[in-house]
């Protein structure tokens, strides 16, 4: 009968499995290392990406400010030459000036800033990549003021309507109409001695109070938003310090 025999198995030394151990943590720890290395450079892009679109939405965002306190300064020019016209009790020399002033004082365009990166960072929950804690809070300092400026401006279109409601009883609708360019849309200065509905002193008067109510929130709009150039320029130059984004064209 023939008998089997089983080759004889050399055991391994403990120092050949300490190696193996040590190769195997090795190699681990080695992996995760350099995918938290490869997530870190990743993150590092996005941040410095994010940063760049942030700088452009401040830079669209100044325009429309800067364009906004010189449409609120030239409603303010007007306000007052109407102001003074009313108080002038020679109103019929020169109508067609008053109901270019009359038109011209509640001209309104609401401020929308350019939030698609800001909207970006709180939709995607970006926040945690900006590592510059000075950065983080100049920019919820900044899109603070937004809301501020739109209670503000509702204010605004509150006292306009009450103006309104005075417009419409001194103007006549017919020669209002008649100011209203068909092509551009945008009101047309009248020529000659356009008729007023009315021309009581007390309705009048009326009429100026509520323009110097226009005049004063006009006035703390612009205090607000020079307030918000201000941070918007401050914040784009300590973002373009901590990214090195000088050279960049931004």
């Amino acid at each position: 009968m023939e008998v089997h025999h089983h080759p004889n198995v050399e055991k391994k030394r403990f120092k050949e499995y300490v190696l193996e151990f040590i190769m195997i943590f090795l190699a681990v720890t080695m992996g995760f290392i350099a995918e938290n290395v490869r997530e870190s450079i990743t993150e590092h892009r996005n941040e410095k990406e994010l940063m760049e679109t942030l700088i452009k939405d401040l830079k669209e965002d100044k325009k429309l400010i800067e364009k906004q306190i010189e449409d609120s300064r030239l409603g303010i020019v007007y306000s007052d030459s109407l102001i003074q016209m009313v108080a002038s009790g020679d109103l019929m020399k020169n109508t067609a000036d008053l109901y270019w002033y009359g038109r011209m004082v509640n001209r309104w365009t609401a401020f929308y800033n350019s939030s698609r990166t800001i909207d970006e960072m709180k939709n995607g929950g970006l926040f945690h990549i900006v590592k510059n804690n000075d950065v983080t809070n100049a920019i919820i300092a900044y899109y603070a003021f937004i809301p501020q400026i739109r209670n503000f401006e509702d204010r605004f279109l509150v006292i306009g309507h009450e103006y309104r409601k005075m417009f419409v009883q001194i103007f006549d609708a017919q020669v209002v109409n008649q100011m209203i360019d068909r092509v551009g849309m945008q009101p047309q200065r009248l020529t000659g001695h356009p008729p007023l509905m009315m021309e009581d002193k007390k309705t009048l008067n009326e009429l100026s109070g509520w323009v110097n109510a226009l005049i004063s929130s006009r006035l703390l709009i612009i205090q607000f938003e020079k307030t918000m150039l201000d941070h918007g320029e401050n914040l784009i130059m300590m973002i373009k310090k901590e990214y090195n984004l000088e050279d960049e064209g931004l």
